[in-house]
């Protein structure tokens, strides 16, 4: 089969390998669509912890062609998404409920191979049959919206409340969509880049700030002199994290969503924090959130569509990284049967 490989931090290549072997319990799924996620990015310049080398892609959905001999409740042909996130059950973290902070966790795209392939060997239990009339393409940003629905689960957004998000990217963008399902009055996008400014106006976005043209901080405070309830940085950008804690309100929430380079950091004033009551909180992986995602993208009331700008086929996947997080981009997927 043709996949995807990363040979090492900064060397990648299309290439021919064996197709997968699959055990009694796995599936072999025919990839539709993979999407380019930010952490494959990182995972790609060596800022993010992954086994090299390594098929990467742990977004994606497929049609299954292969099903193990001890299974039931498959059958070939079935559409699925994937969570490429196995969890080993047994740890102190699992048996305790907080599964997503697993303390053996490996994943598909990250630790074992992913969906940058033709083919691929899913474990059953990391597949999740979609509903009729979820087109696959728009199934594989599954894991990226439960992902989402962990942040907002977190956020508790409350219908009237102002939300402000860092990044406009296709995180930013699924954040909108849901902080606006929630019932927030006013959603603030910030971005430097004018292409995804315009794409979050498309998306509802109320007010769109670009922060190397004004201060946000004055810009938001002019119009909200308290701050706003809820503030997300989905950047992944350690200046934009500042920025958070200067739009929230007293009793607010800062979300810190986006991945930041592992050694970033800044000064915090405890007292702060304390005399304003803020809840500061990271939003990690998606905690039995991939059957919600799911069931929402079926619904349709959330528009993956459009949230999707760009397909390439496997061949060109490193033009497809090379543009991801572009002005003019979103989503990128990749289709390997393409």
């Amino acid at each position: 089969m043709l996949a995807l490989e990363f040979l090492e931090p900064g060397q990648m290549r299309v290439t021919e390998m064996p197709e997968p072997e699959i055990g009694p319990r796995d599936l072999l799924v025919r990839v539709h669509t993979s999407g380019i996620c930010g952490t494959d990015l990182h995972i790609f310049r060596g800022s993010y912890p992954a086994t090299f080398p390594l098929v990467p892609g742990h977004e994606y959905s497929g049609i299954v062609e292969g099903v193990g001999p001890e299974l039931e409740g498959f059958v070939v042909g079935d559409a699925v998404v994937v969570d490429p996130n196995i969890l080993c059950g047994a740890c102190f973290y699992c048996r305790s409920g907080n599964v997503h902070l697993c303390s053996n966790m490996v994943a598909l795209g990250v630790n074992l191979p992913g969906g940058f392939a033709e083919l691929s060997r899913v474990p059953a239990r990391q597949a999740y049959r979609l509903p009729k009339g979820l087109p696959l393409d728009q199934a594989a940003l599954s894991e990226p919206v439960a992902c989402c629905l962990r942040g907002m689960d977190l956020a508790e957004v409350r219908s009237g409340d102002r939300v402000a998000i860092f990044g406009a990217g296709p995180i930013g963008v699924i954040m909108l969509q849901l902080a606006q399902m929630q019932g927030a009055s006013t959603v603030i996008m910030i971005d430097p880049q004018a292409g995804r400014r315009r794409l979050a106006e498309a998306h509802g976005a109320d007010w769109v700030i670009d922060p190397l043209e004004e201060a946000v901080e004055s810009a938001v405070r002019r119009q909200f002199p308290e701050g706003v309830e809820v503030v997300f940085d989905c950047s992944g950008n350690i200046e934009a994290v500042k920025e958070t804690l200067k739009l929230v309100m007293r009793g607010g929430k800062v979300i810190l969503y986006g991945v930041c380079e592992e050694g970033a950091s800044f000064e915090l004033n405890p007292f702060w924090v304390n005399e304003n009551e803020i809840t500061i909180r990271g939003a990690y992986n998606n905690p039995n959130t991939m059957g919600r995602a799911v069931d929402l993208l079926a619904s349709g009331k959330l528009t993956a569509g459009s949230v999707v700008t760009h397909h390439f086929p496997l061949q060109e996947a490193p033009e497809a990284f090379r543009i991801t997080g572009s002005s003019e981009t979103l989503k990128v997927v990749i289709d390997p049967n393409e």
